[in-house]
C-alpha cells in the first residue's frame, strides 16, 4: 500500500493530469485573447468620415490588441444592416460594431432597427464626439446665433438650409428657436456644402469636421455649433446653448460587441480601445478636422445611449 506522503503526492499528480483537459478546452480568450485579427464592422461605405475615424482609430488600437483591426464595411439602412451582421456575429469577441449615436434616435425616427439595441449588443467603449454646426454663405447679414434667430423671425420660411436630409436636426432648431427656416435636403453633405458656398441656399448644417475646411478657407462662416460647450476643435464658434436653445445633440462613435461576449474579452477591449483615445498622433490630427477623441467604460457608454434613447423619445413627439 502507497505510503502516506507517497499517496499525497500521488494523487496531486492524479488531479493535476485531470485538469489538463479542462484547460486545454478553454475558449482562447481565456488564455491569450485576442490571438487572431479582430474585425471592425462600420455601416458606412469607404472614404466617409465615418470610415476614416474607424480607420484612424484602428491603428492605435490594433497597436494596443497586439492583433490587426480589418476594416469591414457594411453600408445601408441607415446604418441597420451593418448593425445587424456585427449583432448576429459569434459573441467571441472577434467581432466589433463601430456604433453611432443612430443607435439612439433611430429606434424612434426609423428606419428601426432589425435588433434590440440594449439586449442584442453589449458597450465597449466610446470613440469620438462632433457637433452639429450650422454655417452661412458670407453674404449672410448674420455672424452668431442670436442675430440668425432674429433674422430669421424677420422673415419666416424665406432663409434657407442645406443638409445631407437631416431632417432631425433642422426640425429641432426650428422648434427650439421658434423660427422656420426652409430645409433642402440632399442626398450627401457635399453637394449641400458646395450649394452653400455657392450661395444657392443661406446656410447649411452638417457636423463640425465635414463644415470646418469651408470655414478656414473663407468659402462659409461659422453660425453656431450646437453641443453644451464648445469644441476645442474651433472655440471661437458659439453655441446655441448659449443663448438658451437646446440645438441637436451631438453624433458620437462608440464601439459594441454582440451581447454574450464573455466579460474577459470586453475588459480586454475596452482597455485597449482607452489606451487607443489617449493615442496623441491621433488625439491631434483627429482635433485638427473637428473630431474629438474620446473614451469610456462599457457601464458610461451604456448610460449615454440610455440617456439619448430617452432623449429621442420625448424629441420625437415634441416635433411630431
Amino acid at each position: 500500500m502507497t505510503s502516506g506522503p507517497s499517496r499525497r503526492r500521488a494523487l496531486k499528480q492524479a488531479a493535476a493530469l485531470g485538469a489538463l483537459p479542462a484547460l486545454a478546452s478553454l475558449p482562447a480568450f481565456a488564455q491569450a485573447f485576442p490571438s487572431k485579427p479582430i474585425r471592425l464592422v462600420v455601416p458606412y461605405p469607404p472614404g466617409g468620415s465615418t470610415d476614416i475615424l474607424a480607420r484612424a482609430f484602428a491603428e492605435p488600437f490594433a497597436h494596443e490588441l497586439g492583433q490587426p483591426v480589418i476594416i469591414e464595411n457594411r453600408p445601408g439602412a441607415a446604418t441597420n444592416i451593418g448593425l445587424e451582421i456585427a449583432a448576429r456575429s459569434p459573441a467571441d469577441g472577434y467581432t466589433i460594431y463601430f456604433g453611432t449615436s443612430g443607435l439612439a434616435s433611430n429606434p424612434h425616427f426609423g428606419p428601426v432597427p432589425p435588433v434590440d439595441v440594449f439586449k442584442d449588443i453589449t458597450p465597449i467603449s466610446l470613440v469620438a464626439s462632433m457637433p452639429f454646426l450650422v454655417a452661412a454663405h458670407p453674404s449672410l447679414p448674420a455672424n452668431s446665433p442670436r442675430e440668425l434667430i432674429e433674422l430669421a423671425k424677420a422673415s419666416p420660411g424665406k432663409l434657407m438650409i442645406s443638409s445631407a436630409s437631416l431632417e432631425t436636426q433642422v426640425k429641432t432648431i426650428n422648434k427650439r428657436a421658434g423660427i422656420q427656416l426652409l430645409h433642402v435636403p440632399y442626398k450627401g453633405g457635399a453637394q449641400a456644402t458646395n450649394d452653400a458656398i455657392a450661395g444657392h441656399v443661406n446656410l447649411v448644417v452638417a457636423l463640425l469636421p465635414v463644415l470646418l475646411p469651408q470655414i478656414r478657407a473663407g468659402k462659409l462662416k461659422p453660425i453656431a455649433i450646437s453641443a453644451p460647450r464648445r469644441s476645442p476643435a474651433a472655440p471661437e464658434i458659439p453655441t446655441f446653448q448659449e443663448i438658451g436653445v437646446d440645438g441637436p445633440t451631438p453624433s458620437w462613435f462608440a464601439l459594441f460587441v454582440p451581447a454574450g461576449t464573455p466579460a474577459q474579452a470586453i475588459g480586454r477591449l475596452n482597455g485597449a480601445a482607452v489606451a487607443a483615445a489617449a493615442d496623441k498622433p491621433l488625439v491631434e490630427r483627429t482635433l485638427q478636422q473637428g473630431i474629438e477623441v474620446r473614451s469610456s467604460t462599457p457601464g458610461q457608454l451604456a448610460d449615454l445611449l440610455k440617456r439619448d434613447y430617452e432623449t429621442n423619445s420625448v424629441l420625437v413627439k415634441e416635433l411630431g
